[in-house]
């Protein structure tokens, strides 16, 4: 079943200095630290300064190396929709820093869950509405319940299924609910906490919940079929 959506989760808009006077976005060139890393996305002006994204959610295919490396628990299960290119699901917080303590091992650079305003930074892609293309959702540009005819509200779609934001960033609207390094109810990233902050909305949930300002929580012991993430790396 999904996780339950508490009264207090709110589509909250989370106001960033973006300072976007005269900013436009532009896609960077994806780049792998090694064979089996995700790629990753460059961006040079930050909330605290560069640093690189996930291209796409990090998939089932990703997270086995690092299972078959012994440093991430398996067993994630897939609800019978397809390894993959798939998002890997199912997955605790603790599980997604697993695989960035993993990866910063392997690479020498350090990979991170988001901070929520690194998150929101890379969602908006340059832009002040809701979503990077506009203000409504319409179709055919994320996996939401009401956003897709194909996988909305039965399952996550493959990475890369939708056409990418202007930085050239994949599923940053819909597929998989993202964690994130920060606490719910305090801006601080890192520090022991019952309750992370997610970012993104999913495959399961209406449009206003993947807008780019949209927040949601969840206890980071648990995992659900709507929750995944993606990595930033910085030097």
């Amino acid at each position: 079943m999904p996780f339950p959506l508490r009264s207090d989760v709110r589509a909250a808009f989370l106001i960033l200095p973006l300072c976007l006077a005269g900013f436009a976005a532009q896609a960077a060139e994806a780049f792998r630290d090694c064979p089996r890393c995700p790629e990753m996305v460059a961006l040079p002006n930050g909330p605290a300064g560069p640093f690189a994204i996930g291209r796409f959610e990090v998939t089932f295919d990703d997270w086995k190396a690092c299972v078959e490396a012994k440093a991430c628990r398996g067993g994630q299960d897939d609800h019978g929709w397809g390894r993959g290119r798939r998002p890997v699901i199912n997955i605790t917080w603790a599980d997604a820093v697993a695989y960035a303590r993993w990866l910063s091992r392997l690479t020498g650079f350090v990979y991170a869950l988001p901070t929520e305003a690194e998150w929101e930074y890379a969602a908006r892609a340059g832009s002040e509405t809701a979503f990077w293309w506009g203000d409504a959702a319409g179709r055919g540009h994320a996996n939401c319940r009401e956003c897709d005819d194909r996988w909305g509200g039965r399952s996550t779609a493959p990475v890369g299924s939708f056409p990418p934001n202007p930085f050239g960033l994949y599923d940053m609207n819909g597929n998989v609910w993202e964690w994130s390094a920060d606490c719910w109810g305090a801006p601080s990233a890192g520090e022991s906490c019952r309750e992370r902050v997610i970012k993104g909305g999913s495959w399961y949930y209406f449009a206003p919940m993947a807008a780019a300002s949209a927040r949601s929580k969840l206890d980071a012991a648990q995992w659900s079929y709507n929750v995944g993430f993606r990595l930033v790396r910085r030097e």
